[in-house]
């Protein structure tokens, strides 16, 4: 495999490494949230953050619900400031930023302790602003991820919150140690899955690459508990080759998107084991009349039949912790296509645009995209 020349790639193939190591560190991850909330009793949950972070909040959700046995909510923070009414006090407010200096964030969790919620947050700056506005703080464990486009930083956010909510129960005697060692055996099928995946995701983009040189418009479509890798994939590819980028679940697809393609769109979509993936196939069948820009990301299992731009992998089709492997693929798209364009995934359009809007604190902290 060639060299790569950003720090964006090197990220994404570090995304194994930096999960098993916080399976390895979760009781010094968890340590402070668990002793602060093991004794409370919390009947509901509110994910909120931005961008990478709220997608994160949506590829836990399933995981969550199924252990906690209780709501959660995943939101932006300002939406929930602004609009959101909560009548459980005994609701907790997890706000998320990955850089921690979001301003959104900082008024989602200002707003909850001011509604009488719990609150903790979870960044991956140990002097975030954020830790600053809540009870606990949590780190995400994956280092200073300096490039504006977050990669493994996605599944490192995903794996902090599973990981505190777990550990949190099973401190409360409310989950076995034995039932948390089944969902770490099953987390670590995922990750040692990882690896193959960037080799054939990066194998497969060079067979694509042509074709998808100077793609203007771009979809992301798939269901079930890859929404969340729809949602963060399309933000990655739009981010770094900055085009116009969208994604959308697959019925919300089928109720009117399906209306503006033509033979200029390139469409992706995640087919993961389900229903679904029978009726995505004749999804492909029909659009492909009308484009030929059409690639599937899919195990070989029922499968009627692909063509070389379809990238067919050996996903583990995990349920709960899968959306690691299927959000790979769209990753390697936005830096290697970034790159073929000319354009250095790892720097932002404008590293000062944060400033210049006011929406995260910048002044007095390290350089998000250099060393220094």
């Amino acid at each position: 495999m060639e060299k790569m020349q950003s720090k964006m790639y090197d990220y994404i193939c570090e995304t194994p490494v930096v999960l098993k190591k916080m399976i390895e560190n979760r009781k010094e991850i968890t340590k402070e949230f668990v002793e602060h909330f093991k004794d409370v009793e919390i009947d509901q949950i509110y994910v909120i953050g931005s961008g990478t972070s709220y997608h994160a909040g949506v590829s836990a959700k399933k995981f969550l619900e199924e252990i906690l046995g209780k709501k959660v909510f995943c939101m932006y923070p300002t939406q929930f400031a602004r609009g959101e009414k909560v009548f459980n006090k005994k609701t907790l407010v997890i706000g998320m930023s990955q850089g921690g200096q979001s301003y959104s964030t900082v008024e989602g969790l200002d707003a909850a302790k001011e509604k009488g919620l719990y609150t903790a947050a979870v960044s991956e700056n140990p002097t975030a602003l954020i830790f600053e506005h809540a009870e606990t703080k949590s780190l995400i464990v994956v280092g200073n991820e300096k490039c504006g486009a977050k990669t493994k930083g996605y599944a490192g956010t995903t794996m902090t919150l599973m990981l505190m909510v777990m550990e949190l129960l099973v401190a409360k005697k409310e989950m076995t140690e034995e039932k948390e060692q089944e969902y770490i055996a099953r987390m670590e099928n995922v990750i040692n899955n990882l690896s193959s995946v960037v080799k054939a995701s990066t194998e497969w983009f060079r067979r694509i690459e042509k074709e998808f040189y100077g793609a203007k418009r771009i979809i992301v479509v798939g269901y079930d508990n890859n929404y969340g890798d729809v949602l963060e994939g399309a933000l990655k590819i739009l981010e770094t080759i900055r085009q116009g980028v969208t994604g959308y679940d697959i019925e919300e697809f089928f109720h009117g998107i399906y209306n503006s393609i033509t033979e200029s769109a390139h469409l992706f979509y995640l087919a993961s084991k389900s229903d679904y993936k029978p009726r995505t196939q004749k999804l492909i069948e029909i659009l492909s009349e009308w484009t030929p820009h059409n690639y599937m990301i899919s195990s070989p299992e029922d499968i009627e039949k692909h063509t070389e731009k379809d990238l067919i992998c050996n996903f583990t089709e995990d349920d709960l912790f899968g959306q690691w492997e299927y959000i790979i693929p769209l990753q390697v798209v936005a830096c290697l296509g970034s790159q073929n364009l000319g354009i250095n995934p790892d720097i932002p359009k404008d590293p000062n645009f944060h400033r210049r809007i006011g929406s995260k604190k910048l002044d007095g902290i390290r350089d998000q995209y250099t060393d220094k």
